[in-house]
């Protein structure tokens, strides 16, 4: 008689999740128990082939109403790579609460061949009844979880209106002893004389400049880890919020409605009014208009060189609002921030999709998985994406990118623009590949100086045409002018005109002497992007080889 066959050798990865951290700092907590109930279970099932994975998965403090959880996505990359073929847990609501994501989850799960076990409750996916009773229970726990969810904020709502603290961070003055504001008298005292400055002051940034030189510094707040946040310079976005807690006068907000609080107020009602006049006198309903109107292309998707986030921030001249990504500081860093302008950055990185889209020999490559046919409808299929990208809104876009999972990466020299070969294959509804390759892209910067600040400027796109500068051309010309002006003064007139006016001649006719294709190319807009007026009018000294100017300007 032949033998029995031996059953197939199931790899086993336990996934254990936690929706708060409390707890968690145990010698034994709720996901030890759960993965304890769990490795039993799988030794149980020894015999048919069960082993268990040493990996842990454990998402300890995360909701199970969204996939956003790290060790949760690591088990989804196992299972699509084939290292795991089944995942156990103690309830099915540990995997999630959502019927969306579970149908996600399943999809993954039959395309890499595997399954999942609940230990606790008996069902089997591979069969219509089975993933009736799943969806049964999974109903019910997203149920449990929306109305946890009004609970919660019922009882938050319920819980200001009475004036009560409901936790967070405690502003500055305040203190959180028993779970209530407490006023701190040191710090009372500088919230009081903030808001005095900033009557007196002529704006915020200048008293910004005040308090800094002061040392008036933000909150100092012990974490639970033992770590210590605050202590920094305040800043333009704290100081606003600062100006306008009505915690200090002591009234609690809830959804722009506020309560009479339970703590002690610290500013006096008249001085606080005064402030907030002051900052309703000075806040540009046209300026608001702008803003609410705005979309930042790529925030949230932005990082520099050294991984900080990259926010939009704006200044204003003459009624004009110019945009540009910074280097959030917020974290205490003190490397010199990135900065670059936002409609470039968010123009190339446009350009660098439509581009990348129609590039059929790299396209061809990505797809090379696929049968011929199939790759070119994928080819035809990312050009005719690329065509429609730009009649989009920038929120059209911007949503285009999330859907890419585009992240943008800025250096000292380049922006590095990056999208995963997976989304683009999902967005096009084909199928991907067995491995998410990034598709990487660089766009070319360059550092310019710009007063005492070094900043990141992009050259245009490829096939782009740029304005002409006429200011620039106004200035070449002026050089001309300079030029036979000097050559046709006699030794007498030279000897008479005015130290200041020669010298402000003799530097500007030294654009005269430009190389030729140096001046077409102003004439025609074509010069790189670090040549302005401004640059060249402060230009020192300028060789007479055409070939080390190109050098010198970026022509060569």
């Amino acid at each position: 008689m032949a033998a029995d066959p031996q059953p197939r050798r199931l790899r086993c990865a336990i996934y254990t999740r936690k929706s708060t951290e409390e707890g968690l700092d145990q010698a034994f907590n709720s996901l030890d128990a759960q993965r304890e109930a769990c490795a039993a279970y799988v030794l149980s099932q020894r015999h048919e082939g069960w082993t268990l994975l040493p990996d842990l998965y454990d998402d300890g403090g995360f909701t199970g109403g969204n996939m956003l959880r790290p060790a949760l996505k690591r088990l989804m990359d196992d299972v699509k790579t084939g290292r795991v073929d089944v995942i156990v847990v103690y309830k099915v609501d540990r995997l999630t609460r959502s019927l969306a994501d579970f149908a996600k989850i399943v999809e993954v799960l039959d395309n890499a061949g595997a399954s999942f076990v609940s230990v606790t409750q008996a069902f089997n996916t591979t069969s219509s009844m089975g993933r009736l009773t799943l969806n049964v229970l999974l109903s019910f726990a997203q149920f449990e979880r929306e109305v946890i969810s009004e609970r919660v904020r019922d009882k938050v709502a319920a819980s200001k209106a009475k004036g009560m603290w409901m936790g967070g961070v405690p502003p500055l003055g305040y203190d959180v002893i028993d779970k209530q504001l407490v006023a701190n008298a040191d710090e009372a005292k500088t919230v009081r004389m903030i808001m005095e400055h900033y009557l007196a002051s002529n704006c915020v940034r200048t008293l910004l400049v005040e308090l800094e030189r002061d040392g008036v510094v933000s909150k100092v707040r012990q974490c639970r880890n033992g770590k210590t946040n605050g202590g920094i310079p305040i800043q333009r976005g704290a100081l606003y919020h600062l100006l306008a807690n009505r915690a200090y006068v002591g009234e609690t907000v809830h959804h722009r409605k506020w309560h009479p609080g339970k703590h002690e107020p610290i500013v006096d009602k008249t001085l606080f009014d005064a402030v907030q006049a002051r900052l309703a006198e000075r806040t540009s309903p046209s300026a608001l208009k702008v803003i609410k109107r705005t979309v930042s292309l790529l925030t949230g998707m932005i990082r520099d060189e050294n991984g900080r986030p990259m926010t939009p921030v704006h200044t204003c001249n003459h009624d004009r609002r110019y945009r540009y990504y910074a280097s959030n500081l917020a974290d205490g860093s003190t490397d010199p921030a990135l900065r670059l302008p936002a409609g470039d950055l968010d123009a190339a990185v446009k350009a660098e999709i439509r581009s990348l889209l129609c590039d059929a020999r790299r396209m061809r490559v990505l797809a090379e998985h696929l049968s011929p046919t199939r790759q070119l409808a994928f080819v035809a299929a990312c050009a005719d994406r690329a065509q429609k990208i730009e009649p989009l809104s920038t929120a059209e876009v911007r949503a285009t990118l999330k859907k890419l999972s585009v992240t943008v990466s800025v250096s000292r020299d380049a922006a590095t623009m990056s999208l995963s070969g997976e989304a683009l294959f999902s967005v096009l509804e084909f199928p991907a590949a067995a491995a998410d390759v990034p598709i990487i892209c660089s766009i070319a910067t360059t550092m310019a100086g710009w007063g005492q600040e070094s900043r990141l400027r992009l050259d245009p796109p490829a096939g782009v045409v740029t304005p002409k500068d006429t200011t620039l051309i106004q200035l070449i010309a002026r050089g001309f002018a300079a030029r036979d002006e000097l050559l046709a003064m006699d030794d007498e007139a030279a000897r008479n005109l005015p130290d200041m006016r020669k010298r402000h001649l003799e530097r500007i006719a030294r654009l005269a002497y430009l190389a030729p294709d140096i001046i077409s190319a102003i004439l025609n807009g074509r010069q790189p992007r670090n040549i302005t007026t401004r640059s060249m009018a402060r230009i020192n000294s300028l060789p007479n080889s055409w070939a080390a100017q190109r050098a010198m300007l970026g022509f060569a």
